[in-house]
C-alpha cells in the first residue's frame, strides 16, 4: 500500500490489487491514513466459497484476469 502511495506521488503510474472485502476496511483506512483517501483499488469480489485451497490454477487465472481491466484503468488514469 505505502509503496503504490509513494510511487504514485513520485508520479509512476501504480495500482493496489486487494479482496474487496478488505479493500473496503483496511485498505481504505490505510490510504486516509498515509493521507492519499482518493488512492484507486482494483478489486477482487470476495467469495470464501470460491477462495479455498482447491482452486484450480485454471480458475486462479481467471480470477487474475477478471481484474485486469480494472488495473488498466488505474494506471491509465481513466475515470
Amino acid at each position: 500500500m505505502l509503496d503504490t502511495i509513494n510511487l504514485e506521488i513520485a508520479g509512476l503510474p501504480s495500482a493496489v490489487v486487494g479482496l474487496d472485502k478488505l479493500v473496503n476496511t483496511t485498505g481504505k483506512a490505510m490510504a486516509r491514513a498515509q493521507g492519499y483517501p482518493a488512492l484507486p483499488f482494483a478489486e477482487f469480489p470476495y467469495v470464501a466459497s470460491e477462495w479455498g485451497s482447491a482452486a484450480s490454477e485454471a480458475e486462479l487465472k481467471g480470477r487474475a484476469e477478471s481484474v485486469v481491466p480494472q488495473i488498466v484503468k488505474i494506471l491509465l488514469g481513466a475515470s
